[in-house]
């Protein structure tokens, strides 16, 4: 007597239901590229704008005046300017414009200083002195030197009593006399001198005649 076995298979259930998951989901459509060489539409033009008014250009600034006052004879010099009054005067050589400049103040001013200040006007003619002094110096220093345009100069002026005195001759064209006109004067003339002044002028007047 034979046996026969039957095996019936079935499938798990989780498997299953993951299947038909599966089929009740629509599948994602892919994305579509945009197609390349297409434009893109062009965006509304904006309304136009006014210009902005450009800014008004800032008035350059003016240099502050220097201290002091230049110019005018009402001085602003004080007497604690003394001492730097007569030191700028000395490395200057007592030029009193130059002295003046350095100051910050007009000439006129420096000069209504100095008389108003006797210590200053001194010590100004002083100074004066000491140049002169420099220069008598340098002139014998060229003259010890050799230098014949100083020591003719010298000579000019310090030794006329020797004779070296500088001759200036006039003469006329040629090295001749010089020749002055003089003013004719009318009211010494007679009648007859008079009428032959205006017939010459006349005639001068009229230009040659022709023959």
């Amino acid at each position: 007597m034979i046996k026969t076995t039957t095996s019936v298979t079935t499938s798990k259930p989780k498997a299953k239901a993951k299947a038909e998951t599966a089929k009740a989901k629509p599948k994602a459509e892919p994305k579509k590229k945009p197609a390349r060489g297409k434009k893109k539409p062009a965006s509304k033009a904006s309304p136009p704008v006014a210009p902005k008014p450009a800014p008004k250009p800032e008035p350059a600034p003016q240099p502050k005046p220097a201290d002091g006052h230049r110019g005018g004879a009402t001085p602003k010099l004080t007497e604690k300017d003394l001492p730097r009054v007569i030191e700028t005067l000395r490395q200057y050589g007592g030029i009193k414009s130059v002295a003046a400049d350095k100051l910050n103040v007009g000439r006129t001013t420096l000069y209504a200083f100095l008389n108003q200040h006797s210590a200053a006007l001194e010590a100004a003619a002083e100074i004066d002195d000491e140049i002169k002094d420099i220069a008598e110096g340098k002139v014998i220093m060229a003259i010890r030197a050799g230098d014949m345009l100083t020591i003719r100069w010298y000579l000019e002026l310090k030794a006329k009593d020797r004779g070296y005195v500088r001759r200036v001759e006039n003469t006329g064209k040629d090295g001749g006399p010089v020749e002055t006109l003089q003013k004719l004067d009318l009211s010494k003339l007679s009648d007859e001198e008079l009428e032959i002044l205006t017939n010459a002028a006349q005639r001068r007047e009229s230009g040659p005649t022709q023959g």
